[in-house]
């Protein structure tokens, strides 16, 4: 095998600049991106506080709960102030509990504060989904048959959903109607609009 032997008196290392100068100066500024606001309410009204920098394309969300449009997302468009688009609502209109009911004769009946949980231009019956799961006393499921009937009730200035549910149970080979109190699991969404009806 060959044996290698280095000698030098001299050892040279080389490396890049002791200093390096950037320069960022160069061509013209470019616009700022897009900004989130939040305002306390519908940013097209003259009377809502907007913040003087905005621009075209900028957001704004309304983050007042007392205001009608809370949590409306609106963007900005046009020269002035006040000229803003609706772009989107964060309000999930959806709703779940677990709570008691009690059933007379097959029949019981759940109240929900509609107009404190969802966010719509008018209540009516039609605008909202309803499910519901029975628990027997013991906790359990038993097969069940759940009838719902739904109305708008006007409580003060609040809207109330008022869901009457019409049911029974199968036990011991037969069917009976519910009687007594029994868990009910809630889930209750909404939509702003009533679609027409699709054919497949």
């Amino acid at each position: 095998m060959a044996e290698i032997i280095l000698s030098t008196e001299d050892l040279s290392v080389f490396g890049g600049p002791a200093s390096l100068d950037v320069d960022v100066d160069f061509g013209p500024t470019g616009t700022r991106g897009s900004r989130i606001y939040g305002v306390a309410a519908d940013p097209r009204l003259t009377t809502t506080v907007k913040p003087v920098d905005t621009q075209n394309f900028d957001i704004a969300m309304v983050v007042t709960p007392s205001e009608p449009d809370y949590l409306t997302v609106y963007q900005k468009i046009g020269t002035t102030a006040d000229e803003w688009i609706e772009f989107a609502s964060l309000v999930p209109n959806v709703y779940s509990s677990k709570s008691y009911i009690t059933f007379t004769a097959g029949t019981g009946t759940i109240n929900v504060p509609a107009s404190d949980l969802f966010t719509l231009t008018t209540y009516t019956a039609e605008q909202f989904m309803v499910q519901i799961q029975i628990e027997d006393e013991a906790g359990t499921t038993k097969p069940t048959s759940l009838g719902v009937d739904l109305a708008i009730t006007d409580v003060g200035a609040k809207k109330w959903l008022t869901i009457t549910v019409t049911g029974a149970e199968f036990s011991g080979g037969t069917w009976s109607d519910i009687a007594g109190q029994r868990i009910a699991h809630v889930f209750i969404s909404s939509t702003a609009e009533i679609l027409d009806e699709v054919t497949l």
